[in-house]
């Protein structure tokens, strides 16, 4: 009873309303009845005022809505264009930071190239390739030099010669090292003390220099190679050339022949004719006579000298060793003499190792380098 009661209360609440809404907005007598869903829809969003005017509230509130929501959407482009600015900054600096790290590593690298090099006391150049660095090392001066020193060109390693049963030794420990490019005299003297003339050394150091005496400690090295353990042949027709003081030339032939004498004994392979060679050999040593036809011992002295040493050159030997080159010449001949021996060491391919055996003090001093035996 009590729903049915509450459900009569709520129609007449209804109809009332709708009369009072009726009776109010009827003045125009054409606007028909309006359903009651439409009546409260009106209610809600009319805005008449009590004189009959429009309130236009809500139109402002609509348009401070829109005006409020296109500022919202000004606000959040302006903070995208702010986070892009943002984000391009740190990229800017990230790259600024990745650059100068990068900086400071060559930095560092260099500093420590630098280093490493100090302790050897050269400085490097920088725009240098590595093949002209290691050119340098190869070739340049210093400590260093001593890991890449070849053998000497000729050398005698502490060689002792003993005398005589009963006598003190000829040579004793004789120490020295010679090389290609250079010439060099060793100066002999007597010895009072012991008795030993200069030709007593003398001839013990033509005797091992040249292969024929084996010394009784010590060795005598071309190279690498020890010469006691050479060939003759190999020794004296391809490594020494020799210019003892005695029969240094074949006096009967001419000088071409005793050229080609020398030439035939070495057992060697020459890419020209012989006779050509020989010719060209005399020549560079400043032979000035007839190469043939004429007999050698008939020519002046220096001359002599001069197709000997032509003679020790035709087996393209390195090592030249001469027993008193100069003995019996006139000052004008040892300059002839001489000067043709240094234009063997200093220039043409290959350069020569030159050794002379002198008891001469002047001669001595003309060499590039003196030792005193």
């Amino acid at each position: 009873m009590s729903d049915k009661n509450n459900d009569q209360e709520l129609e007449k609440t209804t109809d009332a309303t709708a009369d009072e809404v009726t009776s109010e907005t009827e003045p125009n007598d054409a606007i028909e009845s309006v359903p009651a869903d439409s009546v409260q829809f009106s209610v809600t969003f009319d805005d008449v005022d009590d004189e009959g005017t429009v309130d236009d509230g809500i139109y402002s509130a609509l348009a401070s809505a829109e005006t409020g929501a296109t500022d919202e959407t000004s606000e959040a482009e302006a903070d995208a264009i702010a986070s892009a600015n943002a984000s391009a900054e740190v990229t800017e600096r990230n790259a600024a930071r990745v650059n100068e790290t990068l900086r400071l590593a060559k930095t560092d690298h260099k500093d420590a190239l630098a280093e490493h090099a100090e302790p050897q006391g050269k400085a490097t150049d920088p725009t240098m390739t590595l093949a002209s660095r290691i050119d340098r090392v190869l070739v340049g001066g210093g400590s260093d030099d001593i890991l890449l020193k070849t053998y000497p060109t000729f050398a005698l390693n502490k060689v002792t010669v003993a005398g005589p049963k009963g006598k003190v030794n000829i040579l004793d420990d004789a120490n020295f090292s010679c090389y290609s490019g250079h010439t060099y005299a060793l100066l002999i003297s007597d010895d009072p003390d012991s008795g030993i003339t200069a030709d007593a050394r003398r001839r013990a150091l033509m005797g091992v220099m040249s292969g024929l005496t084996t010394p009784a400690s010590g060795t005598v090295m071309n190279k690498s190679a020890n010469i006691v353990e050479l060939e003759p042949v190999e020794l004296r027709g391809h490594r020494l050339g020799i210019v003892p003081q005695l029969h240094a030339v074949q006096p009967n032939l001419d000088a071409e022949q005793n050229v080609l004498y020398a030439m035939n004994a070495s057992n060697r392979n020459f890419l020209k004719p012989k006779p050509v060679i020989a010719r060209e050999l005399l020549a560079k040593v400043g032979f000035s006579e007839a190469t043939s036809g004429v007999a050698v011992g008939t020519l002046p002295l220096v001359q002599q000298r001069l197709v000997a040493i032509a003679r020790a050159i035709s087996t393209e030997a390195e090592v030249l060793i001469l027993d008193e080159p100069t003995r019996g010449l006139n000052a004008d001949d040892e300059v002839t003499v001489f000067a043709a021996l240094a234009k063997l060491a200093h220039t043409g391919d290959p350069k020569h190792c030159v050794i002379v055996l002198t008891a001469s003090r002047e001669i001595a001093e003309a060499a590039d380098t003196l030792f005193k035996i």
